[in-house]
């Protein structure tokens, strides 16, 4: 027997316990995600978002809001003011007032109801159809609303009070 064959089996089973590792977190964050595990994450991220929303409205609203920490804390708007208003005049029916309120809400909605609805009828095999697929300018456009927004409201905000 050799003992130099012992030492590169023992090493060939060091490798196998190696590759038995869990899937690194880093490796799941950044990794390019295909579009399908993309609708599968926006689809449990909607049911959840729709019963957080229900569980608030039904037990919490008499809680009221509070101050928003940011505004007391600057004297600013913060870049999601307007938010919960936006969502609850979405959930109304009230389209341009949650506009109105908060373009960032109505443009998520628009984008994810359009995504959402363009997978779900290739998932279900409709002519013609094919899911959309994901790009980062999506995510810029959000964010350039997000800040657009923060800018106009802040700079009003200054504007009116100076009078």
């Amino acid at each position: 027997m050799r003992p130099w064959k012992c030492m590169t089996d023992r090493r060939k089973d060091k490798k196998n316990d190696n590759d038995k590792k869990p899937f690194p977190l880093w490796k799941w964050l950044f990794e390019p995600v295909s579009d399908r595990r993309l609708f599968y994450m926006g689809l449990a991220a909607g049911v959840l978002l729709a019963a957080g929303w229900f569980i608030y409205r039904t037990f919490f609203e008499c809680l009221g809001q509070g101050e928003c920490a940011f505004r007391s804390a600057t004297g600013f708007y913060c870049p999601g003011c307007g938010g919960t208003r936006a969502v609850d005049a979405l959930l109304s029916g009230h389209i341009i007032k949650a506009f109105i309120y908060h373009p960032f809400v109505p443009y998520c909605l628009f984008m994810w109801v359009i995504y959402e609805g363009s997978h779900l009828l290739e998932i279900l095999h409709v002519p013609h159809i094919k899911g959309m697929k994901f790009r980062n300018a999506y995510m810029w456009v959000g964010l350039g609303i997000l800040f657009l927004n923060w800018i106009v409201k802040n700079v009003l905000l200054i504007v009116l009070n100076s009078r």
